[in-house]
């Protein structure tokens, strides 16, 4: 028989503010609340499990075996919770269903939006939230259930058992020049300086871009790197450097820029469709068709 429990989603929260903050007072300040609180609803926490979730020292909090299973589980638990609350609410002003989506800034394209208007007509009422998100933090999201569906870069980095991925589209990369900058060849990037997204928020499309670069011995001179991608194609409107970028996002790009082919290199970048390995309802296989390539099954 379960034993009973006097746990309430508050506790779930503080135990994973305190793990993802590296301790409770940093928690407090990030929460708004007082340190003894949390301290309390922590301790009371273990005690009604039965078993630590920090080993505390003189070093600083380290989770224990069981504690790092339990907030697994504790953040999988609060983010359907939030999930639940959101979607209720939209359902009680008219939605028929809520669909959350994360896309990289690399997925910005055509093929998104016409698959979210093929979408929409076939099911009307249901409403769709898009949020542009790093890849980590993609997965991340997927696998948490905080987010049903992600766009992202299809890179070896990006592979995880707990989601699946699906190829939708391949683009051609180019380079993202000032508008009337005419061909763009390999010696024209030789001699040029670089904008790049920092490694630490666009670390798959750096590491896809290093092997690209490899194969046609070209080194870029990064001059310069940006976390958003709207202060990269800003620096590159400045003439800080060139950049590279799937010619599919040619769309989204400020009126002052274009991305030219360059040519001697053929490279691409795919972007696949991800979900996590349970998301699995009517209303998400539905969503995913609407994004299968033509001539293939969902």
């Amino acid at each position: 028989m379960l034993k009973s429990t006097r746990l309430e989603i508050r506790h779930l929260r503080y135990a994973l503010a305190v793990s993802d903050a590296g301790g409770f007072r940093a928690a407090a300040d990030i929460l708004n609340i007082a340190q003894p609180a949390i301290s309390k609803a922590v301790k009371d926490t273990e005690t009604d499990l039965g078993f630590r979730i920090f080993e505390r020292s003189h070093a600083g909090l380290t989770l224990t075996d069981a504690g790092r299973v339990f907030l697994d589980d504790a953040r999988l638990a609060v983010a359907q919770f939030e999930r639940s609350i959101r979607a209720s609410r939209r359902n009680a002003e008219g939605a028929r269903g809520h669909v959350i989506v994360g896309y990289s800034a690399l997925a910005t394209s055509r093929q998104i939006s016409d698959g979210l208007d093929a979408f929409h007509a076939a099911q009307p009422g249901v409403q769709v939230e898009m949020h542009v998100m790093s890849t980590d933090n993609m997965m991340q999201s997927l696998k948490s259930g905080t987010i049903d569906v992600g766009f992202l870069l299809s890179h070896p980095s990006a592979a995880d058992p707990e989601v699946a991925q699906r190829p939708v589209w391949s683009s051609r990369i180019g380079a993202v020049v000032p508008r009337a900058t005419g061909t763009v060849t390999l010696d024209d990037l030789r001699n040029a300086r670089f904008v790049m997204g920092l490694r630490e928020n666009w670390r798959s499309w750096r590491a896809l871009l290093d092997s690209v670069c490899a194969e046609v011995e070209l080194s870029p001179d990064v001059v310069d790197e940006a976390w958003d991608v709207q202060v990269i194609m800003q620096r590159v409107a400045e003439g800080r450097g060139v950049t590279l970028y799937p010619m599919s996002a040619a769309e989204s790009l400020p009126g002052a820029l274009e991305i030219r082919p360059v040519d001697g290199l053929a490279a691409e970048m795919t972007i696949a469709m991800a979900w996590g390995a349970n998301a699995d309802t009517a209303l998400l296989r539905d969503f995913r068709r609407h994004f299968v390539p033509p001539g293939r099954a969902e």
